[in-house]
């Protein structure tokens, strides 16, 4: 082989090495993008798994995602009339921002949705004060919120 043929072929490989590792870093840029589109991200460690979290596995009260880490303890009471209640008390992690959120509410309306569904919009009277509280619910939809944010229903 001549000295130009061997010049040929390494930059042959050189060419063909670059070019499989710019389509696997586009690859990996095109699936975190999808990724990301779904509310996913990677596994600790980098490793190419897409992991999504389940947006309806949620209570939502107004703009604030309370989850299953968010829950200390859920309870369901029945109040005088026999409608049920559930208790919730939550980390300060999240209490903190619901408080602070319902406090620059007083006066406007509040969604409450249980895994995604909208559930009853309520004016706020006044802040939500502390780690816990109640909410007036239906049967179905008291058992539906304990079923999502139960910390012992793994």
């Amino acid at each position: 082989m001549t000295k130009n043929n061997l010049l040929i072929v390494a930059a042959v490989i050189v060419i063909a090495a670059m070019s499989f590792w710019a389509g696997l870093n586009f690859q990996k840029a095109q699936y975190n993008d999808v990724c990301l589109d779904l509310g996913g991200g990677q596994n600790p460690g980098q490793h190419p798994i897409c992991v999504v979290e389940q947006q309806n596995a949620a209570l939502w009260l107004g703009p604030i995602r309370i989850t299953q880490n968010d829950v200390i303890e859920l309870e369901i009471q029945h109040g005088e009339d026999g409608q049920s209640q559930v208790r919730l008390e939550l980390t300060s992690e999240i209490a903190n921002p619901l408080a602070a959120f319902t406090e620059q509410s007083i006066g406007k309306n509040m969604d409450i949705r249980i895994g995604g569904q909208l559930v009853n919009s309520v004016q706020i009277a006044s802040a939500i004060q502390g780690t816990s509280f109640i909410l007036a619910l239906s049967d179905g939809q008291a058992e539906k919120l304990k079923t999502l944010l139960s910390p012992d229903s793994n």
